[in-house]
Parts: C-alpha cells; sequence; structure tokens
C-alpha cells in the first residue's frame, strides 16, 4: 500500500473508533499495549502488523477489507 492508503486506513480506524466512543486507552487494553504505543500505531498504521489491524477491526466489529475500500 502506499502512503497515501495508509493516512486513509488511520483516518478511518479513527472515526469508528471516536464514533464508537473508544478512547486510545480502551483501544490499548483492548490489544493488551500502552496508551502511547496504540497512538502511534493510529497515527502510521504503515508500521502495524496485519494482524494488529485484524485485531482492532475485530474490537471496532468492522469488516477488514472495509478498511481498504473507499
Amino acid at each position: 500500500m502506499n502512503e497515501i492508503r495508509y493516512k486513509k486506513v488511520s483516518e478511518k480506524i479513527r472515526i469508528v473508533r471516536l464514533t464508537l466512543g473508544y478512547s486510545q486507552e480502551y483501544m490499548a487494553q483492548e490489544l493488551g499495549i500502552s496508551q502511547n504505543v496504540y497512538s502511534k500505531n493510529e497515527r502510521n498504521m504503515k508500521d502495524v502488523s496485519l494482524e494488529r489491524v485484524i485485531q482492532i477491526c475485530e474490537i471496532l466489529n468492522i469488516p477488514f477489507e472495509g478498511l481498504l475500500n473507499n
């Protein structure tokens, strides 16, 4: 994926998280990581593993494929 696509994925995740009323702290707790690490992941999905992205999708109850579509 190119840089623009990574930014779009990050933005979609942020929007869904906020829409659901989930904090970064909540997401981090669910993933078993620190809030600081989650924040960095959410801002830059380029360095996030596929497994972690799938975990985020599961927490947000969104299909992985939905992140890749416009």
